[in-house]
């Protein structure tokens, strides 16, 4: 049997407040190709008792690349967002993305038990729905390199449309001005890729943020642009 892939994102909420964000995040992100961990949706319904229901979530603490911690209301007085969050501290290498509702104070002082976090002296992102949650997270994860493996298999399916300098030319609003990339805002340098979506051309950095770009089109419609 071969080993299970380890997650790339552990999503921490308070399920009261945060469902809705969470389960957004999560689905988009796994759409995206991030791996992404959500308790009600990764561990099974029918385990062996609390013990193991522990133990699924501690691991996926421990292998997981990136921590969020969706800020909604009463997320501080939650036993399990301050035992996930202190477990993930303890074993470091984790980078921490603290995404807080935009109806809610910055700062915040957790107890940890053996330290105290102020989070007002974290760097926040704040958020106003669930569609812009996403788009954030996605941004972020990108800018700060963490690339989610890429089904080769679908991604040779994917066309790619050759093009010529002079086609090349014309897809350009100004020719005087640097193309980037419609889905990571990369300059492009050299001959851009150039995908036909929707009747209408765009340019890319690389095949990977055309494929990412699509996604985005399809959970978003005509309101991501």
């Amino acid at each position: 049997m071969s080993a299970l892939r380890p997650y790339d994102v552990f999503i921490c909420h308070k399920k009261s407040s945060g469902k809705d964000f969470a389960d957004h995040l999560k689905a988009g992100l796994e759409e995206l190709g991030y791996h992404s961990f959500l308790d009600s949706k990764d561990i099974p319904k029918m385990t062996d008792g609390i013990q193991e229901w522990i133990q699924i979530r501690d691991q996926a603490i421990k292998d997981c690349k990136c921590f969020i911690l969706l800020i909604t209301p009463g997320f501080q007085l939650s036993s399990e967002v301050l035992k996930e969050l202190k477990m993930a501290r303890q074993i470091g290498n984790k980078h921490f993305l603290y995404f807080r509702h935009r109806d809610l104070a910055r700062k915040f002082i957790l107890d940890l038990g053996d330290e105290k976090v102020d989070l007002g002296r974290q760097e926040q992102v704040s958020f106003e729905n669930k569609e812009e949650l996403l788009r954030l997270a996605h941004g972020i994860l990108l800018k700060e390199g963490h690339t989610p493996i890429v089904d080769s298999q679908k991604l040779a399916q994917t066309p790619h449309i050759a093009t010529t300098d002079k086609e090349t030319k014309n897809i350009a609003t100004d020719e005087s001005k640097t193309l980037h990339c419609e889905m990571c805002s990369k300059p492009i340098e050299g001959q851009p890729y150039v995908e036909l979506i929707d009747e209408s051309y765009h340019n890319f950095h690389c095949k990977e943020c055309a494929q990412t770009f699509k996604k985005f089109k399809k959970l978003y419609g005509d309101d991501f642009k």
